[in-house]
């Protein structure tokens, strides 16, 4: 059997057989989207997949409990460690001209490099949506109104208090200016996505529900979004969710705009929408 590695609370875990990967699951301590690795994989995986390429025909079924999603996944620590290709690349500088060097180092460190931004992004992405999902099971516990406030703080608190969310680390990415919570009392520190306030029932699906900070939006037919110039973005690009469950990474242009958050063809009605920051 393959030894297994896991993602778990922003650290590499492992190694774990299947069967003890199944037991994890099912007691609640890790979800279906956990991300997960073995040997012969090129990237992160996520746990159902792994099992399913591992079935267990005796395994009882397994509740999948949700749980909030996790912090950025790293890559795998397979192959040569990166210290040692370092060392390895600098004990022979004597041997080898500085060009030749420099394009050994990028072509070891690039592929990490890109796959640690886009695994960052993806994740950002994944907790925009999981964010919106609590937004849309308050608004059915409330006649369809969304919870709304000042700021998107005093949203995602709302979500806290009333148990729509469990852990509050998912309104957080790594960025600078903001702190990762350690308690359920929210600060603007600790918040990294904005709120689109003004969302009812009858408001369309392409609305931006939760983005991720960093960028102010247009909210018009095919409005995009421009650089918010007093907030260093954790990634050239926004993650957002929609009211219709769709998320999106919407990457920048060099010029730092992000165009088009909002279909051309959308019809906002008459409804007026407000961006809500930290």
């Amino acid at each position: 059997m393959p030894d297994i590695y896991l993602h778990l609370q922003g650290q590499q875990a492992g190694p774990f057989q299947p069967a003890q990967v199944r037991q994890l699951l099912f007691e609640g301590k890790l979800s279906a989207e956990t991300p997960a690795w073995y040997q012969g994989l090129t990237e992160w995986s996520t746990v159902s997949k792994v099992l399913a390429a591992f079935p267990n025909e005796n395994a009882p079924p397994v509740f999948v409990p949700p749980t909030p999603l996790p912090t950025a996944p790293v890559p795998p620590q397979k192959g040569m460690h990166g210290c040692l290709l370092a060392a390895i690349i600098i004990g022979v500088v004597g041997l080898v001209s500085i060009p030749v060097l420099g394009c050994l180092a990028g072509i070891a460190l690039g592929p990490i490099t890109n796959g640690i931004k886009k695994a960052k992004e993806n994740m950002s992405m994944q907790q925009a949506r999981g964010i919106e999902l609590a937004m849309f099971a308050y608004a059915s516990d409330h006649n369809g109104a969304y919870p709304d406030g000042k700021t998107s703080t005093e949203v995602f608190q709302k979500l806290i208090d009333g148990k729509y969310v469990s852990d509050p680390a998912i309104f957080y990415v790594a960025m600078p200016g903001k702190t990762k919570p350690v308690t359920d009392t929210l600060v603007a520190d600790n918040v990294c996505y904005d709120v689109t306030s003004g969302v009812g029932s009858d408001s369309s699906g392409d609305v931006p529900i939760v983005f991720s900070t960093g960028y102010i939006v247009t909210y018009s037919p095919g409005g995009g979004a421009t650089r918010d110039p007093g907030v260093e973005a954790a990634f050239p690009g926004m993650a957002v969710a929609y009211k219709n469950n769709s998320a999106h990474f919407w990457n920048a242009l060099p010029d730092g705009t992000v165009p088009q958050i909002i279909p051309s063809g959308v019809d906002l009605g008459s409804d007026t929408y407000q961006q809500l920051k930290p």
